[in-house]
């Protein structure tokens, strides 16, 4: 199964899908999920940090808001 990743602006509520689909073994996700938080640990550091946890999204209603990483979906 392929799976993207989701954002969630937190202004507006919208879910944003952000990169190319990957193919991940549905068993495989707590996993990926777990590496997700680790990663955000580390933040601070330019190489070991690789993945954004906030994105910027463009509202509808033209406001401007924070996206943040909410999970993955399935394509």
């Amino acid at each position: 199964m392929k799976y993207l990743a989701v954002y969630k602006c937190q202004l507006c509520g919208q879910t944003i899908q952000y990169g190319e689909p990957q193919e991940i073994p549905y068993d495989e996700l707590p996993k990926l999920l777990a590496k997700v938080i680790q990663n955000q640990l580390f933040a601070g550091n330019p190489y070991l940090h690789k993945a954004p946890m906030h994105i910027p999204h463009k509202c509808k209603d033209g406001n401007v808001g924070l996206a943040y990483f909410a999970g993955f979906v399935k394509e």
